[in-house]
């Protein structure tokens, strides 16, 4: 009997000590609060991408010409400014058919001016040969008036015997010199003004010639100049030598395409492909802000806007993908081609709405809960969510501007 209630003693206080600890009640400590605020929540779809050289990127630069490479100043990696020089091919003949055509113009140059202004003198000289023969044929023209009228008067006077035929014979021979000799001033004349019209129509085959000859002789200086330049390959942007495909001794011959040299990549212009899920593209618009980092640089972000979505669809392990190119971004000189990108597209911004930090909601029971410090008392509050980015979500019920939160919390 002793046994039995010593037992039973037992059991009652093994009973009463369970049913006190299981009455007392679970205490949540928060670990850090934060106050509900206002701010902007960003909807974002997260995709991978590949950073790719823009059209025009990438320059393959030759030679327009065939020779022997004797100089080459860049390797792999180097970087060029515009108007570099990159390489030199053999260039004696090239530089010797230059100084001809140079020599050619100064000649030309030379020659021509001094027998213009020699046939210039002439045509001085044939118009005032020309101007004295108007004068000397004015001059028998008047004389030979004079003569007519002289004989005519003699002629008249004989008929009525006022004067001698001597005299009558005189006036006659003197007629018939002035008409010789105004004939002689009429030729002298035309043949003044064929001199003249000769002289001046050489002046002008001169000129004329000069002009032609001058023109030809600066295009052979030009055609000669260009193919002498042609020996010089220059950068024709700035960038970085990603390729080099020739080396000094080489020689090089120009056919339908042009012999490499090297390719130059302007660092500058690079784009970045984003591949998005086919699920996503319909949301996806030109214009819209994307914000993306490298492996190589993962604290740096680069910000960039989208440019073009191809229709075309790439298919990657079954899976359908469209490409999205984002441009625009700053500090491209720091990224290489086929980098790998992490995105997020920025679909939607909305401001000043209700927002916590994402650890502060929590999922329990099948609902989103947040843990509400009121009278320094944790309260397990329900709560309405919206949209949420890396940082924040945004609250639509439950909470109101400068409620207090635990981002955590301990349980005693």
């Amino acid at each position: 009997m002793k046994k039995l209630a010593v037992l039973l003693l037992v059991l009652l206080v093994s009973a009463g000590i369970f049913l006190k600890v299981k009455g007392k009640k679970e205490k949540l400590i928060p670990v850090k609060v934060v106050e509900v605020k206002r701010g902007e929540v960003k909807n974002v779809i997260d995709a991978t991408g590949i950073v790719k050289p823009q059209v025009g990127a990438e320059i393959k630069v030759g030679a327009r010409i065939s020779g022997t490479v004797v100089e080459e100043n860049v390797k792999v990696g180097d970087f060029v400014k515009k108007g570099n020089l990159i390489a030199v091919i053999d260039n004696r003949e090239l530089k010797a058919e230059l100084e001809r055509a140079k020599a050619n113009l100064k000649e030309i140059e030379k020659t021509y001016p001094k027998r213009i202004k020699e046939q210039e003198l002439k045509v001085k000289s044939a118009e005032a040969d020309w101007s004295s023969a108007l004068s000397r044929l004015k001059a028998e023209e008047e004389n030979l008036r004079l003569k007519k009228w002289e004989f005519e008067r003699q002629k008249k006077l004989l008929s009525i015997g006022y004067t001698t035929e001597e005299k009558f014979k005189r006036a006659k021979a003197e007629l018939k010199g002035a008409e010789s000799s105004y004939t002689s001033a009429l030729e002298g004349v035309k043949k003044a003004e064929f001199n003249l019209k000769a002289q001046r129509e050489e002046l002008e085959r001169l000129k004329a010639e000069y002009s032609e000859r001058l023109k030809e002789a600066k295009e052979r200086l030009k055609e000669a100049e260009v193919r002498y330049s042609y020996s010089f390959i220059y950068a024709p942007i700035s960038g970085v030598i990603s390729f080099v495909s020739t080396q000094r001794g080489e020689t090089v011959v120009a056919g339908l395409n042009a012999p490499q040299f090297v390719t130059i990549l302007d660092p500058k212009k690079l784009e970045n492909w984003i591949y998005v899920d086919e699920t996503e593209i319909g949301k996806i618009k030109k214009g819209m802000k994307v914000e993306f980092t490298v492996d190589a640089y993962r604290n740096k972000t680069f910000k960039a806007k989208v440019v073009e979505i191809y229709p075309k669809p790439k298919i990657l392990n079954n899976v359908v993908y469209y490409i999205v190119v984002a441009r625009g971004f700053k500090g491209a000189e720091l990224l290489r081609p086929e980098m790998t990108t992490h995105n997020k597209i920025i679909t939607g911004v909305r401001r000043n709405v209700l927002v916590v930090p994402n650890e502060a909601v929590k999922w329990k029971n099948g609902k989103f809960v947040v843990y509400k410090v009121v009278d320094s008392k944790i309260v397990e509050v329900p709560v309405q969510v919206g949209w949420s980015d890396d940082e924040y979500t945004e609250i639509k019920s439950g909470l109101k501007e400068g409620d207090r939160v635990a981002l955590s919390v301990i349980r005693k």
